[in-house]
């Protein structure tokens, strides 16, 4: 499991929501997620955390998505700019749904590139 400076991403979970008082049910339910699952990520027993996932705890913990991102393991693109390798290992479910977010940040700068040159 990578880390960002010095805690590990089940450290910056398990953190936050020590600080918010929370439970792990509580916080796995508005995560859209199992009790099990967001305990296994505390632990850093999960080695290809879904980002799905890690975009709800980021919500409901109010972390910085990026922030958990990189903390995962996941390549760190400065702002703007697509990144062309990826920490996840090919085909995995995470790697997958990577690139999907990717492709649909894509599509919606295709789509404004579009819709300002039928402005002109």
């Amino acid at each position: 499991m990578s880390t960002t400076g010095e805690i590990s991403l089940g450290q910056l979970l398990g953190n936050a929501r020590a600080s918010l008082g929370e439970s792990l049910q509580v916080v796995a339910e508005r995560a859209g997620c199992s009790t099990a699952y967001v305990h296994k990520l505390e632990q850093d027993r999960v080695h290809t955390p879904s980002p799905r996932v890690l975009a709800g705890l980021a919500r409901t913990l109010g972390l910085d998505y990026d922030l958990i991102m990189s903390t995962a393991g996941y390549d760190e693109s400065p702002r703007g700019e697509q990144s062309r390798h990826t920490t996840v290992p090919r085909c995995s479910n995470a790697h997958i749904v990577e690139l999907l977010e990717r492709l649909a940040s894509e599509v919606a700068e295709l789509r404004a590139d579009v819709a300002r040159l039928s402005l002109k």
